[in-house]
């Protein structure tokens, strides 16, 4: 073997050997759905979360979370339906077939259909997996895997998102808002952990520590 063959060998296996320890996927190419615990505070660069404890006879993908620095609580079918809570949208075909997207692989697919609670209107929503993408958080590169949203509704109109979702953090490393901004996951928090019990507050598409008025990073 080669000098240049054998070092770039050491770069690949020091790179895998620090990869986080909640990955559990071996297959580079296949993702598993998991999700953040319980008590979770997930903080993106304009939003954060508390992520809710689930019951028992919860559906599989039931998530739900309380937007923090509001009074929103927020349930969801699943991750790749995250949002600002101010979605009024209803699933009108079966949840649980989102199971059938994972794992996570180059050109999954899958269909649903929503109804507007409060209009009556109705609208397609298409996943389709597209690859893989490197995230930066905390300083480190978390493999997400991108996923394209498009809503198609009944006046003709369509809606396009983006979404990361990280098998390593268990959750969306970033993902773009209403307005195509592209929406990064800073910190992810567990009690006990630096900052964990700071307030936040969201000003101008920015969050920040609402005891010191710091900028989250």
């Amino acid at each position: 073997m080669s000098g240049r063959i054998l070092f770039w060998a050491m770069v690949g296996l020091l790179a895998l050997a620090a990869l986080p320890a909640r990955a559990a996927d071996t297959n580079p190419y296949a993702a598993s759905y998991c999700e953040p615990p319980p008590e979770t505070k997930l903080l993106y660069n304009s939003r954060a979360y508390l992520i809710l404890p689930k019951s028992p006879d919860a559906p599989p993908l039931y998530f739900s979370y309380r937007i923090l620095g509001s009074d929103q609580f927020v349930q969801r079918h699943g991750q790749l339906l995250f949002d600002d809570g101010s979605d009024h949208w209803e699933l009108e075909s079966d949840a649980d077939g989102l199971k059938l997207l994972w794992p996570l692989r180059p050109q999954n697919h899958f269909e649903l259909e929503r109804v507007d609670r409060t209009t009556g209107h109705h609208a397609e929503v298409t996943f389709t997996v597209l690859g893989l993408e490197p995230i930066e958080v905390q300083h480190q590169i978390y493999r997400s895997w991108k996923i394209r949203r498009l809503d198609r509704f009944d006046d003709g109109t369509t809606f396009l998102q983006f979404l990361w979702y990280s098998p390593a953090l268990c959750t969306l490393s970033a993902f773009t808002d209403s307005q195509h901004r592209v929406v990064r996951l800073l910190r992810e928090l567990h009690p006990g952990d630096t900052d964990y019990d700071r307030p936040v507050v969201r000003r101008r598409h920015h969050l920040y520590f609402a005891d010191t008025n710091e900028l989250v990073k």
